[in-house]
Parts: C-alpha cells; sequence; structure tokens
C-alpha cells in the first residue's frame, strides 16, 4: 500500500514533530513502534532521525539541489520543508517512503531547495506479535513491513514456510480463490511478489509448479478475512529465528595502543574492525551469535542486563547479577555502537512498560478495538448469511434454468419431429395428387378413343361389333379408372386434413418454445446479486437506525452450512488436516528437489537445527541456560 502526504513545516522542525504529525495522518496511536530513518550524507549509511534534534542539525542527504536567492540578512528568512511523500508500509531503506520537496536550507547566504527522503519503517517488535498489537492499522503496518523483510531476505524463511506465507498473503490481498476463479476478473500470479528470489534458485521446481502449490495452500484459506489472514500471516513469522532481531557485527578486540599518537589513533578507530560475532537485539534481549544467525551462542534477557553504554565505537553490557560483570565489544563505527544504545534502551522500556500496569490510554484503545471487532464480526456474520442466501438462490435459479433449457431441448426434438412428419405427409399428398392427375388426363384420353371408336362405328357397320366390344372394353377400363381416381381424391382429401392438423400442433408447438424462452430471458442470475445488495444496504441502514432491529432470517441452505457448532468444528479441522498434509507433501518435494550447491550456510544451519529437533524457542533456552555470570563466562571464552 502506497500513501502520498503532503506536508509544509519550518526548517527548525524537531524529528518528534514530523514523526507525530505522520502517526496522526495515517490515524496511528501504538508509535512506539516506529520511527524514520534517513541517508547519511556524511557516512553514507542509513541513521535513525533523532526525535529532539531539527531537521537541519542531521546530516541528511538533500536532492535536486537550487540555488534560490542570496542575502546577507539572513533573520529574514524563514525556512520551510515540505514533505510530500509516504509510502506506507514501512520498508527496507532500500526503497523510499518519505520524501521531504521543495526544501529552503540556509547555507551561509545561499538558501538551496531540494528533496529530503525519510523513511517510515518498524523499529522495535513486541514480544508477542498476535495479542500485544491493538489496532488494525499497526498489525497492517507489521503485515507489510515483516512481508517485505522476508521477501528481501533479511528475515530467512525456509521454502516450504515461504509457500505457506504466501498462500496467506494471497488471501489477504484477494480473498477466497473461489469467488476470484468464478468471478470474469484474470489473475495472474506474475505479476504477484510471492516468494523470495533464493526459493527458485535453491529448489528444481518451475514457477509454474511454485503457484499452483500455492494456490492449493491459498484454497484452504477460504473465509478468512484480510485481518485475519494478515494476523495468520504474523503468527507464522513470529516463528522465524530472525525475525524481529536486528544484527550488528561486533568484535570483542578494537586494537588500541596506548603508546601511539592521538592522531593514529583516530585514524584506527575510523578503520573498520574485523567482526568476530554477531549481535542480535530484539523484544526479549540481547543475543550473541558466533556460527550463524539461527542459534545464538548466548543470550540475556532485558531483566538480566543493568545498563547499556557506548562511548565511540566501545560497547560495554553490565549485568545486575555483579557489578563486575560486564561485557565490552566494539562495533565497526561509532554510528553503529550509538544505534545499538538507541535499539537497546527502546527496547528495554519496551519490555519493563509490558510488565507494568496498563495505562489509561492502553486500556481505552484495547477497549474501543474490541467494540470495532465487535462490530465488524457483526457486520461480517450478517454479510456471509446474507451472501449464503444470495448463493442459494443463485443454485436454485441455476437449476431451474437448467431444467427449463431440458424443457426447451425436448420442446425442439419434438418440433423437428413435427416438422419432418409434415413434410413426409405433404410430400405424399403431393404424389397422391400426381398420380390423380396422370389418372384423369388417361382417362380423358380413352374418353377421346371412345368418341374416335363410335365414329368409325357410325362409317362403317362390319366394324361396329368389334367397335362395341372394345367400347364395352374400354367403359370397363373407365370406370375402373373413375372410381380409382375417386378413390384418390379421396385418399388426397384426408391426408391434407391430416397435413393441417400436424401444422396447428406445430404452431402451438413454437408459441410454448417461445414463452418458455421469454420466461427464461426474465430470470437473469444477476437479480439474486442485485438483489442481496440491497438488503446488506437496507439491513446496515435500519442497523444504523436502531440497535434493537434483529437481522433477516437465515435459511441453512445445506446440512453443511447450518449453524451447527459442531458441523463448523469438523469443517475447520478438515481445512487444517488439509493444509497439513499439503505443507508436508512440499516439504517432501522440496527435500527432493533441492540443489545441493546452492544451499546457503543458513539453510544448512537450519537442516541443523531441524534435524536435532530444534526451534526458535529451543535454542533461545539453550542459549539462556545457566546463571548470568556462567554465560557471561561463556561469552568471554567464544
Amino acid at each position: 500500500m502506497d500513501a502520498e502526504l503532503h506536508f509544509t513545516i519550518e526548517a527548525t522542525t524537531k524529528g518528534n514533530t514530523i514523526f507525530s504529525l505522520v502517526c496522526q495522518t495515517i490515524g496511528l496511536r501504538e508509535y512506539w513502534y516506529f520511527g524514520l530513518k534517513y541517508f547519511d550524507k556524511v557516512s553514507h549509511e542509513w541513521n535513525w532521525l533523532q526525535s529532539n534534534h531539527t531537521i537541519i542539525s542531521q546530516p541528511i542527504q538533500i536532492l535536486s539541489n537550487s540555488i534560490l536567492y542570496k542575502t546577507s540578512d539572513s533573520s529574514n528568512l524563514t525556512d520551510y520543508f515540505n514533505p510530500h511523500l509516504l509510502r506506507s508500509p514501512p520498508i527496507s531503506p532500500s526503497k523510499s517512503t518519505l520524501n521531504l520537496s521543495s526544501s529552503v536550507i540556509n547555507v551561509g547566504q545561499q538558501y538551496i531547495k531540494g528533496i529530503i527522503e525519510l523513511y517510515f519503517v518498524v523499529k522495535f517488535y513486541p514480544e508477542d506479535i498476535t495479542h500485544e498489537l491493538i489496532q488494525d492499522i499497526t498489525r497492517h503496518l507489521f503485515y507489510l513491513q515483516v512481508k517485505h523483510d522476508i521477501l528481501n531476505m533479511d528475515i530467512y524463511c525456509p521454502p516450504d514456510t515461504a509457500a505457506h506465507l504466501a498462500s496467506l498473503s494471497l488471501q489477504a490481498k484477494f480473498g477466497d480463490y473461489d469467488q476470484i476463479e468464478s468471478s470474469s476478473e484474470s489473475l495472474n500470479l506474475e505479476n504477484e511478489a510471492l516468494l523470495p528470489l533464493t526459493c527458485f534458485q535453491k529448489i528444481e521446481l518451475s514457477r509454474k509448479d511454485w503457484f499452483d502449490r500455492i494456490i492449493a495452500l491459498w484454497r484452504t484459506h477460504a473465509l478468512l478475512t484480510r485481518e485475519e489472514a494478515e494476523m495468520s500471516y504474523l503468527k507464522h513469522a513470529q516463528d522465524l529465528d530472525m525475525f524481529g532481531l536486528s544484527f550488528f557485527e561486533i568484535s570483542k578486540m578494537h586494537g588500541t595502543n596506548k603508546s601511539s599518537s592521538e592522531q593514529q589513533q583516530k585514524q584506527l578507530d575510523q578503520s573498520p574492525i574485523a567482526a568476530e560475532l554477531w549481535l542480535g537485539i530484539d523484544s526479549l534481549g540481547i543475543r550473541f551469535y558466533k556460527k550463524n544467525k539461527l542459534r545464538p551462542e548466548v543470550f540475556f534477557s532485558w531483566c538480566d542486563i543493568k545498563s547499556v553504554t557506548a562511548h565511540d565505537k566501545k560497547v560495554i553490557l553490565n549485568l545486575t547479577s555483579d557489578k563486575h560483570a560486564t561485557f565490552a565489544f566494539y562495533a565497526g563505527k561509532s554510528s553503529v555502537s550509538k544505534e545499538i544504545l538507541d535499539l537497546a534502551t527502546g527496547n528495554h522500556e519496551l519490555y519493563m512498560k509490558r510488565r507494568q500496569e496498563q495505562s489509561i490510554e492502553i486500556q481505552q484503545m484495547k477497549y474501543f478495538e474490541e467494540q470495532q471487532q465487535k462490530e465488524k464480526m457483526r457486520l461480517f456474520t450478517q454479510e456471509r448469511k446474507l451472501r449464503l442466501q444470495a448463493e442459494k438462490q443463485r443454485d436454485e435459479i441455476e437449476c431451474k434454468f437448467i431444467d427449463y433449457q431440458q424443457q426447451m431441448k425436448e420442446l425442439h426434438e419434438t418440433l423437428v419431429k413435427y416438422q419432418e412428419a409434415t413434410e413426409l405427409l405433404a410430400r405424399k399428398a403431393h404424389i397422391n395428387s400426381e398420380e390423380a392427375r396422370l389418372q384423369t388426363a388417361r382417362a380423358l384420353e380413352i374418353e377421346a378413343q371412345l368418341e374416335r371408336c363410335k365414329y368409325e362405328i357410325s362409317r362403317n357397320e362390319e366394324e361396329k361389333r368389334s367397335y362395341t366390344q372394345q367400347i364395352r372394353e374400354c367403359e370397363q377400363v373407365i370406370s375402373t379408372l373413375v372410381n380409382d381416381s375417386i378413390k384418390n381424391r379421396k385418399e388426397a382429401e384426408e391426408l391434407k386434413l391430416e397435413v393441417a392438423k400436424w401444422r396447428i400442433a406445430e404452431a402451438a408447438a413454437r408459441e410454448k418454445l417461445l414463452a418458455i424462452t421469454q420466461f427464461n430471458q426474465s430470470l437473469p442470475i444477476s437479480n439474486a446479486t442485485t438483489h442481496t445488495q440491497h438488503n446488506l444496504v437496507q439491513s446496515s441502514s435500519s442497523s444504523s437506525r436502531t440497535t434493537t432491529a434483529s437481522p433477516p432470517p437465515y435459511r441453512p441452505i445445506t446440512k453443511v452450512q447450518a449453524s451447527n457448532s459442531t458441523d463448523e468444528r469438523t469443517h475447520f479441522i478438515d481445512k487444517q488436516t488439509q493444509l497439513a498434509l499439503q505443507l508436508q507433501d512440499l516439504k517432501n518435494v522440496i527435500q527432493s528437489k533441492k540443489i545441493e550447491d546452492q544451499q546457503t550456510p543458513l539453510d544448512k544451519a537450519y537442516e541443523e537445527n531441524l534435524a536435532v529437533g530444534d526451534n526458535k524457542y529451543s535454542t533461545i533456552q539453550k542459549a539462556r541456560s545457566g546463571t548470568a555470570l556462567k554465560r557471561m563466562a561463556m561469552l568471554q571464552d567464544l
């Protein structure tokens, strides 16, 4: 989620004023988890914006410089900064999140206009991210930050867990997969950032295979809202070993020399150190790593630590058990030691604050958030009931539509049969008419012959008897032909009547088919969705007018969807079982398809931890075993 915010501030504005302005603008009340970063133009590093210092007193890089004007009286000039771009979520300093543009800075007698970039990021993490975060906006910003860190490989995530988290991110962004698939919207996963790049390099699986398995996992998250999917994402991400940790390279040796001059000592202080250990700071305490960043060697909780002090590159860790129990180490630069001190102080304050009685502000925030969650759940339940009802109506209409289509098909087949029978009878009637016409013509021809015979008989008496015989024969033939002609005419009349009846039946069938077609066109499926949306608007408006109005009655569409807690629990268990089986199958495939040459030291360390049954919490427990003095001795021996 990217958002642009435009501000106008004075050049002497302090960092906490800008930070408060940003938090108020986005509606963030849990501000203590976040901070602003900037690029140091002197050391070319990313540093936290100091809250008690002004903007111009900090070495923030200014982009697009241009001289505005010169003046000898600088007191008549008011310097302004216009921070204009704030993109949330908080992301790593590799991408811009907050720009301060059109800034005017007094440099001697020159006033420079440029752009200043600040970055709104998560600075401190809670101990339990699923229970301590109160606001939805806070959880959403944490979700986006953690997702970005996983995709950028700042947090190590094994491939199977990365696929599971990718499916949850798709559920949070798009909703249920079945609805996306049934709609006309096209989904292209190639445009989505789902997996770290190393997943495609270390595992011999094509992108299509990855996407198919992610979609299969996505289906198991059906009916999860965006908030539920993001919270589930954070729950699983919290179990990752590097979650919430800020790592620094440190060394136990600094290389100081008392006999060297101050200039030589200063050059030595500015030179980089040879890193021997990694220091990890989080909400629980301070960890020291040697082999890899997944298994801490020594862990001190904040209750074990009395104080942390920093001077130049040197950082001293003091324990509460003994005033002589101290451990000194050196960072690469003095700015790094200051950042270590800043993070240690902030995490320690939050650690102690969590163990004190909650303030009135926190209690009010929790109460207000609980009321909001209840209202959201009520509206969500009501919307789900209406959606199920709409789906039932849609199914019923689809069944009716299928029935009407079947009836239309049967009527169409009957109509075709009627048409074929009518055409056959018409052909038979035409043939009979032709036969009757030919017989009539033959009868006329015979009559003409008879007349000629009579004429010949009158002319020749001798031939009269023979002609008389012929006449008798002809008369008999004529009588037979006449009878046949009458019979054929009767048959033709009957066939004409039968053809008329078939045509009447055909016209009736056509009228019935036309009526059914018009009835189907008057029942579009979209009417049910429109009616449902209208009901939802009416129900929402009625609920806002009075709190005692009851929601519309819900009729279960199937036995499985009945309001039975046992059935819902069984359905949830089935989904979890299906998800576990798919994850186990994905683990087996990844194990068989992984490329050994591409495995990183973190991959090998993760496999070692998995082989011995260790996880994030068991390694912390082992690193915390023993007394504080014993752990301090172990740390000295590393």
